[in-house]
């Protein structure tokens, strides 16, 4: 799947790649999502309402920091809804990382992210990080495993900053490593001579 942000990568079924647009036609993206995937049961409205307002906080959240991709899985956790996100926005490096001091991009990432297991990607080498936490319904709560990817970019020279989140389901590595296969699949569209061209 072609996104926002020039990249590509390869989602399992169940995902949506969400527009990240004004509020209003975010919403009723989400709610034709929502009324596809849950039905149009009367019995469902409230499972339609929690899932939709889910999905809308997450898309808001996404804008917010300056998110260009947002896909959403949605899943149903027994009784309660939650959905499986992937949030990719770019940035720059940190400041007190030169590029000069060190060309080679993977051991440029282990100074600037000490604390993160460097991984080799489709993509070229990225930082790994998996960590635990709970999504919280409007009734319910479960808990979540997220896994953050920073990948440099070889068309600008930033950051792709790619973090998914969803509900463990009691086998958060197992979770993760459907993650981590998403993550291998990114490709970038743009080569830096493109950008590069269009800034003369």
């Amino acid at each position: 799947m072609s996104a926002p942000g020039h990249i590509r990568f390869v989602l399992p079924g169940a995902w949506a790649n969400v527009p990240l647009v004004e509020p209003d036609q975010t919403r009723k993206f989400v709610q034709r999502l929502v009324q596809e995937r849950v039905g149009r049961d009367d019995r469902l409205a409230s499972v339609r309402r929690e899932v939709t307002r889910q999905m809308c906080d997450t898309a808001a959240k996404a804008h917010a920091s300056g998110a260009h991709t947002l896909a959403l899985a949605l899943e149903i956790v027994p009784g309660v809804p939650f959905a499986a996100s992937m949030v990719a926005r770019d940035a720059p490096w940190p400041d007190d990382v030169p590029v000069t001091d060190h060309p080679e991009a993977a051991e440029r990432l282990a100074q600037a992210f000490p604390g993160a297991e460097v991984v080799e990607l489709t993509a070229g080498p990225a930082t790994r990080v998996q960590s635990s936490g709970v999504l919280r319904g409007k009734d319910e709560t479960t808990s979540s495993v997220s896994v953050h990817f920073r990948v440099p970019r070889p068309d600008t020279g930033a950051l792709l900053h790619v973090r998914f989140t969803g509900p463990d389901m009691g086998r958060p590595d197992l979770i993760a490593r459907l993650f981590d296969a998403v993550a291998d699949s990114v490709e970038f569209t743009r080569a830096r001579s493109a950008v590069q061209e269009v800034a003369r």
